[in-house]
């Protein structure tokens, strides 16, 4: 393996040399230095785009007798136009802004008499009334109007000046009592520029962490579509073993990508933080690497390279920007990564999920990458005999049969999860069908490559088993709880008996065609969950 990366790292030498080397690696630290920047600082791309006749200390207006606006005798005077009255609202902020830092600095405190506090809670703390037994019944504790929180951590925008010592409070507001702990800003924010927290510098930092990677990852991509179209692979299995291949190709770049994390970990001081962006850039290495394996050309494999990293990229950082609403987000390790540089606690099962959700699909691709290095499988057939084939050489038995299965839980999760982000762009009335035909279509395709491998009633029995017990885990770690009614989630024996059944399907009707075989499949399973979620509803 070491000897295959050693290789690799002389071919990238005489390929790149080391003035492009020099260049690429200036231009990553240029851009990742450019785009952490623009969140510190800001980019002033409206400056000077308005005008007005008299002088204003602000960076969108410049002196002009043509101006925007006109002020005249105490008087404000704008045109018909858009653009006027963007500027009208531009300056009355602008003096709004100037007035209040006057009145402040004449009468201090007793300029604004009336204070407003706003508290974030953290919606994952949030419990139910709590229910108790009287008189043989049970009595619903909501009489008072109230939803306990306990224990949540929030962030606070206020208008009083206090000391930076946080101090326990009870919130009260409507239907909601919350024990909170505050910390107030020293200088006054007016109620209208009240804003919930943005989580764009965030997740810049968090690109600071991959963005080395994709520059790694597409020089690696490159280096081994390369080889594989040249049939080097192919003279070089004949002296070392596939996994050693494909390991010393991947590490020289991998390393590259994880000291860069790494750096990064160091500049914020959050030493540990790039432990995080480690799934993220193995799973982008494993999949780029199998999309080489099963593409025929240059052009296949670069359109397949560049939606597969655009993928990976939405799946891993889209849940972060729903992280203080949507339990479901603490699935991707970005979410934790900017937890993690915010210094706030991490749950162990959250971390365990994430980590082995993403490994686990890492571990899998690299394993039918190993599988696919076969001159039947890698030159001359369509991508769907490809992954049929590679089936056919990973489930050798009907045990293999159902751990892949149970395995293959995280695409159908990363798959069905895309679903939901698509759907919501439909009217209101289609969001449920499609869904439902979304995940019968996703996850009959996973069961049906599995059962092609040896089209037999044993081996569909396994797989759907295996599919089975792979969604009720995540059910028992509540990764699905609140989505359990579009997954059938909550019941036990009607998800088995669509399983089976659909299996069952494929392995009969494959002979008329795969094609076929998974359409009736489908089609089976989304009737099954339309009618039974119909029924629930």
């Amino acid at each position: 393996m070491l000897k295959v990366a050693k290789f690799e790292l002389k071919k990238s030498r005489k390929r790149y040399g080391a003035r492009s080397l020099l260049l690429i690696l200036l231009a990553a630290m240029f851009s990742a230095a450019m785009g952490y920047a623009s969140v510190l600082t800001g980019i002033d791309s409206d400056k000077g785009i308005y005008t007005a006749n008299v002088r204003v200390d602000l960076g969108t207006f410049k002196l002009s007798e043509d101006s925007d606006v006109v002020l005249y005798d105490g008087k404000l005077f704008v045109g018909q136009n858009d653009k006027s009255l963007a500027a009208a609202d531009e300056l009355l902020k602008y003096l709004r802004e100037e007035h209040r830092k006057r009145i402040e600095a004449e009468f201090g405190e007793l300029a604004h008499p009336v204070r407003v506090s706003v508290v974030y809670l953290n919606p994952s703390k949030i419990t139910p009334p709590r229910t108790k037994a009287e008189g043989g019944g049970v009595k619903n504790e909501t009489e008072s109007g109230q939803l306990n929180v306990n224990g949540s951590e929030g962030s606070k925008q206020t208008s009083e000046s206090a000391s930076k010592t946080p101090a326990a409070t009870t919130v009260t507001g409507g239907e909601m009592t919350a024990n909170v702990t505050q910390v107030e800003k020293s200088s006054y924010v007016p109620p209208e520029d009240i804003k919930t927290p943005s989580l764009v510098d965030r997740m810049v930092l968090a690109f600071l962490f991959v963005i080395p990677s994709y520059f790694a990852v597409q020089v690696f991509s490159s280096s081994l579509l390369e080889d594989k179209l040249l049939r080097r692979l192919e003279v070089l299995l004949s002296a070392i073993s596939r996994s050693d291949l494909i390991f010393g190709k991947i590490l020289p770049y991998l390393l590259f990508s994880l000291l860069s994390s790494l750096a990064v970990s160091v500049y914020l001081g959050s030493y540990l933080a790039f432990l995080f962006a480690i799934p993220v850039i193995l799973l982008l290495f494993s999949a780029q690497t199998f999309v080489v394996m099963i593409s025929r050309s240059y052009r296949e494999a670069t359109f397949l390279l560049l939606v597969v990293s655009l993928l990976i990229t939405i799946y891993a950082f889209i849940p972060a920007v729903f992280s203080t609403a949507i339990p479901l987000s603490k699935i991707s390790p970005i979410t934790l990564l900017i937890a993690s540089v915010q210094g706030e606690e991490i749950n162990l099962t959250d971390l365990s999920l994430s980590f082995a959700h993403y490994l686990i699909m890492a571990s899998m691709l690299l394993y039918f990458s190993m599988k696919a290095l076969n001159p039947d499988i890698a030159h001359g057939k369509e991508i769907f005999q490809k992954l049929v084939e590679i089936s056919r050489l990973s489930v050798t038995s009907d045990s293999a049969a159902f751990i892949l299965a149970f395995l293959s839980i995280s695409f159908a999760f990363m798959a069905e999860l895309f679903a939901v982000f698509m759907i919501f762009v439909l009217p209101r009335q289609l969001m449920i069908p499609a869904l439902l035909v979304c995940v019968a279509a996703v996850e009959e395709l996973i069961k049906g490559l599995i059962i092609f491998s040896s089209p037999t009633a044993r081996r569909a029995f396994f797989t759907a088993l295996g599919f089975f017990a792979g969604e009720k885990f995540l059910i028992l770690f509540n990764v699905l709880q609140e989505y359990s009614i579009a997954f059938l989630g909550q019941f036990l024996v009607l998800p088995l008996i669509l399983h089976i059944a659909t299996a069952l399907l494929i392995a009969f009707t494959a002979k008329f065609g795969y094609g076929r075989a998974l359409m009736l499949a489908a089609i089976l399973h989304a009737i099954y969950d339309h009618t039974v979620v119909m029924l629930l509803v």
